[in-house]
C-alpha cells in the first residue's frame, strides 16, 4: 500500500514529473522519459539541492549513492499513480506548470528555486532533442 502524501510532499516527484512531461502530438498526447532517462533528472536536482545542504563535505557520489536516486525515481512514480488512481488527479504538463507558479510566489528560498530552473530546462530541452538553453 502507498502511504498518503500531502501536495507539499508530492514537490520533488512533480518537479521530476515536469522534467519528464513533454508535449507531445497535437492531439494532446504526452511523451514520457523512460526509467533509464529518469535517475538522471532526479540526480541534477538531487545535485542542486546537496549543494545547499549546510556541513556537507562529502562527494556528492558518496553522500547520495545512486540507490537512494533510483529509489526516489521509483517513489515519484508511485506518488504520480497515487495522485491519478486516488484523488482522480493525473499529473499533467499543465498543472505542473501552475504548481511551480504557486510554489515560486510562496517560496522562502527563491535562490535555491533559481539554481533548480536551469537544471530542469535543461534536462526538458534534452527530451524535446532540442539545444540546451544558452545564457544563465
Amino acid at each position: 500500500m502507498i502511504p498518503a502524501a500531502s501536495p507539499r510532499n508530492l514537490l520533488l516527484p512533480m518537479m521530476l514529473a515536469l522534467v519528464a512531461a513533454v508535449p507531445g502530438s497535437a492531439s494532446g498526447s504526452e511523451r514520457l522519459l523512460s526509467f533509464e532517462d529518469r535517475p538522471a533528472c532526479q540526480e541534477a536536482i538531487e545535485r542542486v539541492y546537496y549543494s545547499h545542504q549546510i556541513g556537507a563535505t562529502r562527494p556528492f557520489e558518496e553522500a547520495v549513492p545512486r540507490e537512494v536516486i533510483e529509489r526516489k525515481v521509483r517513489t515519484s512514480l508511485l506518488q504520480s499513480v497515487a495522485l491519478e488512481q486516488w484523488w482522480k488527479t493525473p499529473v499533467t504538463a499543465d498543472s505542473l506548470k501552475r504548481e511551480l507558479e504557486r510554489i515560486a510566489g510562496n517560496t522562502r528560498l527563491p535562490e535555491r528555486l533559481d539554481h533548480l530552473h536551469p537544471v530542469l530546462a535543461v534536462k526538458l530541452a534534452m527530451e524535446r532533442g532540442a539545444p540546451p538553453p544558452s545564457g544563465g
